[in-house]
């Protein structure tokens, strides 16, 4: 039988269970305390997500007392929107027994939490789970950084894209990124650039350059390459580029960055403006060969005429001055040529319908090449033009021919005009001014023209055709004569698709002038009443053939070889001098300033203006003061008969010479 314990022995046991209670609860104080130390919300809710137990940074977020929370559900306290959230949540580590995850913006302040829901178990009870344990950490700080990278790299990412230069790395040869102003310039989708080689785009003339400058670049010999090169397009066209490349890191290697603007524009302006500065000193060069050239010729055909008029019909050495007067009026035409291109070339202006003249030049061509159609696309009303009928005929004549060239076999001539108000800014390319134009375009479906042959075809003796086909004059001509009359022209052309020559002529405010043609008048008379004519040159041999040529017409002549003695002598002998030449072209003093001079001492005096060159358009600014008629060098005995009669016959002096204007 047991003995029953001693009231010492009780004791003792109660003071053991006393101390373990003490201790269990000292454990479930450091539990807690540690519990509500931690900067997480931490709380237990069973499957019905109603709290079991929060801790004080929880109770703090809910601004509640930890004991009024208990009991509580999870809807009593959050949004509906809120609380279906979390319910799906509790509901799957209740049906999973697995732990699960999200990012919850508060509604109370809208900070970020990071929510871990993991599930508690208990070995004694007959359910699996128990509840949930939900710990909810603060991660505001993090989405803020997050943001804000988000919003840097998107400011980054829209300069890239937005940027109106292609910006793209080059890796191992490559292109490895691009913006997209990179793909739409060269016209290639990115994952075809980073198939490709990025040397392959770069035109075969440009490769060994810029292969050498990206190697300098990424080997540090080079901080940064700045060329200009040329690309070629998906559609094979071609481009020209600026481009700036300096090195950087790229997935742990070293490459280029690289800055590339598209310059073809700026690029043609250039080849226009030094087109235009070649072909202005050209013209300065071929005006003054051409006026002494035509000096020559004067004296040559001057002579000639003189000689065919002392000669009998039937003798011998006829036939042979014929031939001469032939190669003459041969070299003349060439000289017309030199003067197409020359500064200040035009000499008859008037305003004139376009569609009659070109009507009655492709009549011509339509009748020597009946293998080409011709097709007539005219705009009606046209605005007239202030041109120079027989030089734009030279352009048409040039361009018909031209493209009859390229069309050998036969094809298809498209004429059209148009009226076209052009843009400043279009027409800024070509060193001029917008307003209203006249566009004239010649349409072949000939070989066409690659790019090179299109950068030259204006350039004087450049031809494509085999030697002694062609003078290479003919389009630079064209160019002569369309810049001279303050217009430009444009050409398109690609190889065996032809090609479109449009010239743009300033529009007149003018009505469109009668043609009228002067063919089948006989030649005048001699002068019957013996006038007399002042001769003013300084070239001797004018002097002498023009005086001869003037004596054998049955006028008295007086030959000054410049300008100071002519006034002097006109001073002295106005009251005896019927009609002066004058020589516009002169040293000292230029055949203009004789005439104001002269005009000084008599307003209403007649002077006939004679010249092989109109330098700077002078003779058309003379002849606006008020001259009485002009004779382009060389000229027939028979040509100036007819041109002094003209002159000499008109009635009314003061009205046709105009002197009263100022």
């Amino acid at each position: 039988m047991n003995a029953k314990p001693t009231y010492e022995e009780l004791e003792q046991k109660v003071a053991l269970l006393s101390r373990k209670v003490n201790e269990q609860q000292a454990v479930e104080n450091q539990y807690r305390n540690l519990v509500d130390s931690t900067s997480d919300s931490l709380y237990l809710v069973d499957s019905d997500c109603r709290y079991l137990f929060i801790n004080q940074n929880h109770a703090r977020r809910l601004k509640m007392p930890q004991n009024d929370v208990a009991g509580l559900s999870y809807k009593d306290i959050h949004s509906p929107e809120q609380n279906a959230k979390f319910e799906l949540k509790i509901k799957s580590v209740y049906q999973t027994g697995q732990s699960a995850f999200d990012e919850h913006q508060s509604a109370r302040d809208g900070r970020y939490f990071l929510r871990t829901f993991s599930p508690v178990r208990d070995s004694s009870s007959p359910e699996p789970i128990i509840a949930v344990a939900v710990v909810s950490k603060d991660i505001t700080p993090r989405r803020e950084a997050e943001e804000a990278l988000r919003k840097s790299e998107e400011k980054y990412r829209q300069l890239i894209e937005y940027s109106s230069e292609a910006i793209f790395i080059i890796a191992n040869g490559k292109i490895g990124f691009a913006n997209s102003r990179t793909e739409k310039m060269l016209g290639y989708p990115l994952a075809d650039l980073q198939a490709m080689p990025f040397i392959d785009l770069v035109i075969a003339e440009d490769r060994e350059m810029i292969a050498e400058r990206q190697q300098a670049v990424l080997q540090g010999t080079e901080l940064s390459s700045n060329n200009h090169f040329r690309m070629v397009r998906k559609d094979e066209s071609t481009i020209w580029v600026a481009a700036n490349s300096v090195m950087m890191r790229w997935e742990n290697a070293s490459a280029t960055l690289n800055f590339m603007r598209d310059i073809t524009r700026q690029k043609k302006a250039e080849v226009r403006l030094l087109q235009a500065q070649k072909m202005e000193s050209i013209g300065t060069l071929a005006g003054g060969i051409a006026h002494d050239f035509n000096n020559l010729l004067m004296g040559i055909q001057g002579h000639t005429s003189l000689a065919l008029l002392n000669l009998r019909p039937g003798d011998p050495n006829c036939e042979h001055i014929r031939t001469i007067e032939k190669l003459v009026i041969s070299g003349a035409g060439l000289t017309k040529q030199l003067l197409g291109f020359a500064r200040g070339g035009k000499h008859e202006v008037k305003s004139v319908n376009l569609n009659d003249l070109i009507r009655q030049t492709s009549q011509t061509i339509g009748r020597t090449k009946k293998e080409i159609k011709i097709h007539h696309h005219l705009e009606d009303p046209l605005w007239p033009a202030e041109i120079d009928p027989e030089q734009i005929e030279q352009v048409l004549v040039n361009l018909f021919i031209n493209a009859s060239q390229a069309m050998p076999a036969g094809g298809d001539l498209h004429l059209e005009t148009k009226n076209q108000v052009v843009d400043e800014n279009h027409f800024k390319d070509y060193s001029g001014k917008g307003g209203r134009f006249v566009r004239v375009s010649v349409t072949d479906n000939g070989v066409g023209m690659d790019e090179k042959t299109r950068e030259r075809i204006f350039e004087p003796f450049f031809t494509t055709k085999e030697m002694g086909r062609g003078t290479g004059l003919g389009l630079a001509t064209v160019y002569g004569i369309i810049k001279n009359h303050n217009g430009f022209i444009n050409v398109y052309s690609e190889k065996e698709h032809g090609s479109t020559f449009s010239i743009y002529l300033p529009a007149s405010e003018k009505h469109a002038a009668k043609d009228r043609h002067s063919a089948g008048e006989s030649a005048p008379e001699p002068s019957s009443g013996g006038e007399t004519i002042l001769v003013v040159d300084d070239e001797a041999m004018i002097l002498d053939v023009a005086g001869e040529m003037l004596k054998m017409l049955n006028y008295r002549v007086i030959t000054v070889p410049n300008g100071a003695d002519a006034i002097d002598l006109y001073r002295r002998e106005q009251k005896r001098v019927d009609l002066v030449v004058l020589d516009m072209v002169m040293p000292d003093m230029n055949g203009g300033d004789v005439f104001d001079a002269i005009r000084e001492i008599n307003p209403d005096v007649k002077v006939l203006l004679s010249s092989g060159y109109s330098l700077n358009g002078q003779a058309g600014k003379i002849m606006e003061r008020g001259c009485s008629g002009f004779i382009q060098k060389p000229f027939t005995i028979s040509d100036l008969a007819g041109k002094l009669r003209v002159v000499l016959e008109k009635p009314d002096p003061a009205a046709q010479c105009g002197s009263s204007k100022p």
